[in-house]
């Protein structure tokens, strides 16, 4: 199995990235749709810069039916991953054949899960909604309170209208079979005053998600003024937001409410570390962001395994990467 994964991570995937081991979805395929820095926002938080094509206009950027090959070179190896994931440094249902895709992966591999990163933007058309109807999960974005919060930091593309985008997306979260967990990100100054927490419950007691990932700066991101938020003015959100609906924050400070949480096992653990490194070598700090568990814990059960015989551990540049034997 770890050759067979190897050789996969080894093929060449122009439009799939991946797998990586994701703090929020385990092991993650990233599907790319769109040309780099493609989107209908161009946050001033962006990680991967400025937006350089800013558009609302929807086309097959790249073509589908190499996405679709690809896709299908890699899955009919039946690799264990966690979710495929739409995503990239751009608005993925900006392509017109997002919806193609998906219906592929649910017809011809319905055991593995499909997760859309979005911004929402595009939510008002029924046309996407159809078209993404069957992803299990939807990670949209929530960054602005009011119109003049969004046109500060999404910058959005001319024919985004901010209430507009509010309705599609609380229509979405109403009528969606999907699971969905709205992200906010916290951009100090802007859009965390009193008034700005107070207009967020508004919208998501309206719209009701599974829950609120609450995040903030933890790289450099489009413009340089932006801070991160400290863990005091996170947990302003956390404690305005979480009668209405579960909250963890998942940038610098970490955050989980007690909805979110559950204990794990010790056997549990050593089952997912296992699983985890069967598919590819993995650090502790790996496994702290693939689990969201402390490193002293992981490390702990690592040196167990080690001992055991069950997994091996080398040496790197970059840290101790632990293995299965063999």
């Amino acid at each position: 199995m770890k050759q067979q994964f190897e050789s996969i991570l080894n093929m060449k995937k122009k439009y799939l990235f991946g797998p990586v081991a994701s703090r929020r979805l385990g092991i993650s395929l990233g599907i790319d749709l769109v040309p780099f820095k493609t989107c209908s926002l161009n946050c001033v938080y962006c990680e991967s810069g400025a937006t350089t094509m800013l558009d609302t206009e929807r086309r097959e950027f790249v073509p589908v039916d190499a996405v679709i090959s690809q896709l299908d070179e890699f899955l009919k190896a039946s690799p264990r991953v966690d979710y495929l994931t739409f995503s990239g440094a751009g608005e993925p249902t900006l392509n017109s054949g997002i919806g193609k895709v998906v219906d592929f992966v649910k017809d011809k591999y319905p055991d593995y899960k499909l997760c859309l990163l979005t911004n929402a933007t595009l939510f008002n058309d029924p046309q996407v909604l159809q078209e993404i109807k069957r992803v299990d999960l939807c990670i949209p974005s929530l960054d602005a309170s009011n119109a003049e919060e969004f046109a500060r930091i999404n910058r959005p593309a001319q024919q985004v209208d901010f209430n507009k985008f509010i309705d599609g997306l609380t229509g979405y979260c109403h009528h969606t079979d999907s699971e969905v967990w709205l992200e906010l990100f916290i951009v100090p100054g802007i859009n965390d005053s009193d008034a700005s927490i107070r207009r967020f419950v508004d919208i998501i007691k309206s719209a009701a998600p599974d829950k609120v990932q609450l995040n903030t700066l933890d790289r450099p991101g489009a413009v340089d003024w932006i801070k991160p938020s400290t863990a005091e003015n996170t947990m302003r959100f956390v404690r305005a937001l979480e009668p209405f609906a579960p909250v963890e924050a998942v940038g610098p400070f970490k955050y989980k409410c007690l909805a979110l949480r559950r204990k794990i096992t010790l056997g549990e653990l050593d089952h997912q570390i296992i699983e985890l490194i069967g598919r590819r070598p993995s650090t502790v700090e790996d496994m702290v962001e693939a689990f969201g568990l402390k490193a002293d814990t992981i490390k702990e059960r690592l040196d167990a395994l080690v001992a055991a015989g069950k997994i091996n551990s080398e040496r790197s540049r970059r840290g101790d990467f632990y293995s299965l034997p063999g």
